[in-house]
């Protein structure tokens, strides 16, 4: 189930909006790669020393890194997609790493496979350089694949990595945020209704972690995005009140941070459906 699915589906009636998404497929379960854990296994290697010298980050990174959060994905795409490739062919560890990473977020929502092998990329790079940065966006990155093809166990491997990498860090929250839309997909069991609510509860408890480091952060898109992906709880435990309250909070901070329309569509069904006044 994809994640903008997770808050459409709390908007409506779980027998006929929450089935899994067919057009979401794993790869065959016969090829194992380190992309499908976010951990190549083994012992934990030493970071790598580059052999050309390293330049200072491209400041567009940062830049596409903003919009990915606030889910201009087009923009951000145009940008990483040439960037990455460069950075990796010129060995440009960081770097590269950080827009391999980026560019499998901004794709990964549209068609998880298309994220693959920038995420996978990603988490080399996280293991060569041992950069906190680096490991946090690219546990982030296959984590956000690992779900797109419903591959759960490993996408939560992959975010707690992420979140450990630097609980405090600016990807922390997101982390935690994509974390959420994992156990609220692992809540549905493989079906089309809740059989595992204690799932709701992990994921409740990895919201409340993401809005406090969002707060004190000032990211008020991931703020936003933690608010109503707890109204989704909510009203998957059958409390509209309580996700009406969730809901409007999340959506003024949608404004407030420039959210794009994948992010406010989803919380603008959510408050409908629950007849938000």
């Amino acid at each position: 189930m994809t994640r903008r699915l997770l808050v459409f589906c709390a908007a409506f009636t779980l027998v006929t909006a929450c089935k899994k998404d067919d057009a979401t497929q794993p790869p065959d379960e016969g090829a194992t790669t380190a992309g499908e854990t976010g951990d190549s296994g083994g012992e934990k290697a030493e970071p790598a020393e580059p052999e050309v010298p390293q330049e200072p980050d491209p400041p567009e990174i940062a830049e596409a890194r903003t919009k990915v959060i606030a889910a201009e994905f087009e923009p951000a795409t145009t940008t990483l997609e040439p960037m990455w490739k460069d950075l990796r062919d010129r060995e440009q560890f960081r770097a590269s790493g950080l827009a391999a990473a980026w560019y499998a977020l901004a794709v990964v929502n549209d068609i998880a496979e298309n994220a693959r092998e920038s995420a996978e990329y990603a988490v080399t790079m996280a293991e060569k350089t041992g950069d906190p940065e680096v490991v946090a966006a690219a546990n982030i990155a296959i984590g956000s694949y690992n779900l797109g093809i419903e591959r759960y166990e490993e996408a939560i491997a992959a975010l707690e990595k992420a979140f450990e990498a630097d609980r405090k860090g600016k990807d922390a929250a997101l982390a935690m945020i994509v974390y959420s839309e994992v156990r609220i997909s692992n809540a549905f069991g493989g079906t089309d209704q809740i059989t595992k609510p204690e799932e709701l509860d992990a994921a409740a408890t990895a919201l409340e972690k993401a809005q406090k480091i969002a707060e004190e952060q000032g990211q008020d898109v991931l703020l936003g995005r933690a608010l109503v992906n707890r109204a989704a709880v909510a009203r998957y435990k059958g409390d509209d009140k309580r996700a009406c309250a969730l809901v409007m909070q999340g959506m003024e901070k949608y404004e407030s941070g420039g959210a794009g329309e994948w992010l406010t569509s989803g919380g603008q069904a959510l408050k409908d459906a629950a007849m938000c006044k």
